[in-house]
């Protein structure tokens, strides 16, 4: 067993919160500057400070975003071919993207030596049609098994940009869309999933909160609304909580998963916190 799962275990901790949204209103005006480094790991350090996740993630889509706002030459690459996965190609090949990334990383694993963390990015099935659409403002894309299996390797090349960066775990993300098409999709991810398994790194899913799943084999991991056999569960809290609701317990050999709520009010934030703890 790799080292975030280990990690989340240790001393009965084990819980992972997504609060990119409300930090990002809360410390950053809206706008995380994930183009400038050190501002950037500012912005993490002030908004685990305030909410101490026992993960720590870098979220790939969100830093690629940044940076295709400040480069339209790498757009205007992205779109240069209608073929479904050019788009993500060009992307992940982009150097000046991985090493921003790499560097975010490395100065993560640095300021955060006792949290996991993760990279987290869109799964190859939800990256072809998000790139693409990026690539493409309107267009549609039929997203084929070709398309899946050409985005694995392509990731799978890009995660080896962070050998040397302390990862501890890489977090797919899925889409509705792509959920919806997972037991066809889950195979051709086996790429970028055995890259993982040799630098030692966990690796799962993130499923949409109303995606049911039956059951998953190949990942270390899956978060989602209920546990499914075959990996150990990261169980979502619901976005009821955030009003009162019950938070499920911790799950055997687990974890928790929160999404704190952009609008959500700091106070209330920190009260339901609490109750987690």
């Amino acid at each position: 067993m790799a080292a975030l799962i280990e990690r989340l275990a240790d001393g009965g901790r084990g819980l992972w919160l997504d609060y990119g949204a409300y930090a990002s209103r809360l410390l950053a005006g809206g706008h995380v500057p994930w183009t400038d480094a050190d501002a950037a790991i500012g912005w993490l350090r002030k908004a685990q400070g305030l909410l101490g996740s026992d993960v720590v993630t870098l979220p790939v889509r969100e830093v690629a975003a940044a940076w295709l706002q400040m480069r339209p030459e790498l757009s205007g690459a992205m779109a240069a071919r209608p073929r479904a996965a050019h788009a993500l190609k060009t992307l992940l090949a982009d150097e000046v993207l991985r090493a921003q990334l790499a560097s975010l990383a490395t100065a993560l694993r640095s300021s955060f030596g006792a949290q996991a963390l993760v990279l987290a990015l869109p799964s190859p099935c939800h990256w072809v049609a998000l790139a693409h659409g990026q690539a493409h403002p309107g267009a549609s894309v039929e997203v084929d098994a070709d398309a899946v299996d050409d985005a694995a390797v392509h990731i799978a090349d890009f995660l080896r940009r962070f050998a040397d960066c302390g990862l501890d775990g890489v977090l797919l993300e899925e889409s509705r869309e792509s959920a919806s098409a997972l037991a066809e999709s889950l195979p051709l991810y086996q790429p970028l999933l055995n890259v993982a398994a040799h630098y030692r790194w966990d690796a799962g899913l993130l499923m949409p909160a109303d995606a049911s799943v039956a059951g998953v084999e190949g990942l270390d991991f899956l978060v989602a609304s209920e546990p499914a056999a075959g990996s150990v569960p990261g169980l979502r809290i619901p976005d009821s909580f955030w009003q009162g609701g019950q938070a499920p317990p911790r799950p055997d050999g687990g974890f928790r998963y929160a999404e704190i709520p952009g609008k959500a009010h700091p106070e209330s934030v920190l009260e339901r916190l609490a109750s987690l703890r």
